[in-house]
C-alpha cells in the first residue's frame, strides 16, 4: 500500500521493458506478508500487527508462534516477509529477534528493508550497519532471504543497479539465491535490474496493484504484470500484490466484500483474478499483501486478541482461493455466473431459446441453467455464453435505443463482445458492436426482453454478476 505520486515515480523507473515472459517456476515461495498497522513506511521502529514496545525476545516469539503459525495454518503459505528499517535493528533487534527466529522455524522468511521516504536510505552508513546485524545473524540461516530494499523509486537504474552491486560485494557470505533485488521504480521494471550481468544469479522482485493502471477486464491485468516481469520469470517473485478482501471504499465509492471465485467485472475483481492467472501461468512465486496487518481492507486475515491468546480469521474464502490458484493450487473458482438487474431484480435469462437470433430474456431468479452463464475472456473484452443453450449475448447489429439484445451461435463477430465497466458493487456491458448497454428497459414481466440503450445513469443499465448457484 503506498503513499506516493506514481506518476512522477514511474518516470525515475523509466520504460518498462516489455518482453515475451520465460516460463520459469518460482512456486516454492507461497507467501504473505506480516506488516506494521502504519504501513511499513515508518519513521520510528516497525512493530507488526501484534508485537509492541513492550515486548521482550520471550513474547515476541509468542506472538509470531502465533500469527506465523495460523498464518500458514489458515493459507497453505510456506513464506512470510517482514519488515526492517534502521530503528528497528538499532533499538528493538533483541526483542524482534524473537518473532523472526520463531518465524524460521516454521518457513522461509523474506526480510525487506523499507525506507521512509524517498526510495532511498536517508542515511548510507546507518544503512549498512543495519545489514551487517541482520547479515550477520541470518547468513547461515538457509531459511532466510534477503530483500535488499522494498520499492527504490528514488534511484535511476544506474544508481540503483550499483547500489545493488555494493551490497553484494559487502555481502559475499550470503548465497546470491537468497538475495532478492526489486526491480526499479516501484519494484514495476524486472528488467532494469535483470539485465545487468553483476547481479546475475539473484531473485529479483516484482510488485503489483491495482492502482498502478486503471483496467477493466483480466486480460489488460494479466498483460501488466507480465510486461513488468518481462523475461525475467525464472527469478522472479511477486513479494507485493493484493486487492480488497472486505468490505471498504476507495474514491468515495462503498464496495462490498467481493466474490473474487468468479469474473463479477467489479474493477477489484478483474484486478485480482488477473494477476493471480499470470502469476500461476508463468510459475512465479507470490507473496500477498497483506496476510495480517490491522485495520487493513486488503488483510486476508483479521486478528483479535494478544500475545498467546492472538486469533486470525480468513476475511475472504474466495481471496484466499485466488490467492493459492496464482500458487498453482486449486481450480481458482468457476466462471459460470447469474446475471441479475439492479432496477427489475430480473436474471438474464435465455429462456431455452435455440434459434440462433431469439431475443434474450429476464425472468424470476430461478436455480434453472438458462439463468447460468459462463463468463468467456475475448481479449479486453468478455463473451457470455448460455449453459443451457450454448448461444451467447449479442448485440445482433442493432443500434436502435431499446432494440432487443438478443442470443446467437459463438462466433467472432463484435456484436459478441462486451466489455465491462464496473459501477461499484454493480457492471455496466456495452456491446463492442454498437456501443449500447445491455438494459433492463424497466421491465419486470417474466420474459420480457432484455434491450440495448445509450449511456444513462439508470438503473436499469446496472447489473450484478453473482455466483450461479
Amino acid at each position: 500500500m503506498r503513499r506516493i505520486l506514481l506518476a512522477a515515480l514511474l518516470a525515475l523507473a523509466g520504460t518498462v521493458a516489455v518482453q515475451a515472459p520465460a516460463r520459469a517456476d518460482t512456486t516454492q515461495f507461497r507467501g504473505v506478508n506480516w506488516a506494521d498497522q502504519r504501513d511499513n513506511f515508518v519513521n520510528g521502529v516497525l512493530y507488526v500487527s501484534g508485537l509492541g514496545p513492550s515486548d521482550t525476545y520471550a513474547s515476541a516469539s509468542v506472538v509470531a508462534d502465533r500469527v506465523v503459525g495460523q498464518l500458514y495454518a489458515i493459507t497453505g503459505a510456506n513464506t512470510v516477509r517482514m519488515p526492517i528499517n534502521e530503528p528497528t535493528v538499532t533499538t528493538y533487534w533483541n526483542t524482534y529477534t524473537g518473532a523472526v527466529d520463531q518465524a524460521l522455524t516454521k518457513g522461509k522468511v523474506i526480510l525487506a528493508y523499507w525506507a521512509y521516504s524517498g526510495g532511498r536510505p536517508a542515511n548510507t552508513a546507518a544503512y549498512d550497519q543495519m545489514w551487517d546485524t541482520v547479515v550477520a545473524r541470518y547468513a547461515g540461516n538457509s531459511n532466510a532471504y534477503f530483500e535488499v530494499i522494498n520499492e527504490p523509486y528514488g534511484y535511476s537504474t544506474t544508481d540503483l543497479n550499483n547500489f545493488y552491486n555494493s551490497w553484494l560485494a559487502r555481502h559475499p557470505d550470503v548465497p546470491r539465491g537468497r538475495v532478492i533485488l526489486d526491480g526499479a521504480g516501484l519494484a514495476q521494471n524486472v528488467a532494469a535490474v535483470g539485465q545487468d550481468s553483476r547481479l546475475n544469479s539473484t531473485l529479483l522482485a516484482v510488485h503489483d496493484y491495482s492502482f498502478f493502471a486503471g483496467y477493466e477486464d483480466e486480460t489488460s491485468w494479466a498483460n501488466h504484470i507480465a510486461s513488468s516481469i518481462g523475461g525475467y520469470a525464472s527469478r522472479t517473485v511477486a513479494t507485493e500484490w493484493g486487492g480488497p478482501m472486505s468490505p471498504g471504499s476507495k474514491n468515495g465509492v462503498s464496495y462490498d466484500t467481493i466474490d473474487y471465485n468468479i469474473p463479477s467485472g467489479s474493477f477489484f475483481a478483474d484486478y485480482v483474478r488477473g494477476v493471480s492467472g499470470k502469476l500461476r501461468e508463468l510459475g512465479v512465486g507470490g507473496v500477498y499483501w497483506p496476510g495480517l496487518r490491522d485495520g487493513d481492507w486488503y488483510s486476508l486475515t483479521r486478528r483479535t486478541g494478544s500475545g498467546s491468546g492472538i486469533e486470525l480469521t480468513l476475511t475472504n474464502p474466495s481471496g484466499l482461493n485466488r490467492l493459492q490458484y496464482s500458487w498453482g493450487i486449486g481450480t481458482g473458482g468457476t466462471t459460470t455466473v447469474r446475471i441479475v438487474n439492479a432496477a427489475t431484480g430480473r436474471y438474464a435469462d435465455g429462456l431455452g431459446r435455440a434459434t440462433a437470433g431469439s431475443d434474450l430474456a429476464q425472468g424470476t431468479g430461478s436455480t434453472s441453467s438458462d439463468q447460468q452463464w459462463v463468463v468467456e475472456n475475448s481479449g479486453s473484452y468478455v463473451r457470455i455464453r448460455n449453459v443451457n443453450t450454448g448461444l451467447y449475448f449479442d448485440g445482433m447489429g442493432r443500434a436502435a435505443n431499446g432494440s432487443a439484445a438478443g442470443q446467437y451461435s459463438g462466433s467472432t463477430s463484435a456484436n459478441q463482445q462486451w466489455t465491462v465497466l464496473t459501477d461499484a458493487n454493480n457492471v455496466r456491458l456495452r456491446n463492442r458492436a454498437t456501443g449500447l448497454y445491455l438494459d433492463g428497459m424497466g421491465r419486470t414481466a417474466n420474459g420480457a426482453s432484455a434491450g440495448q440503450y445509450a449511456d444513462s445513469t439508470s438503473a436499469n443499465q446496472r447489473w450484478r454478476i453473482v455466483a450461479a448457484g
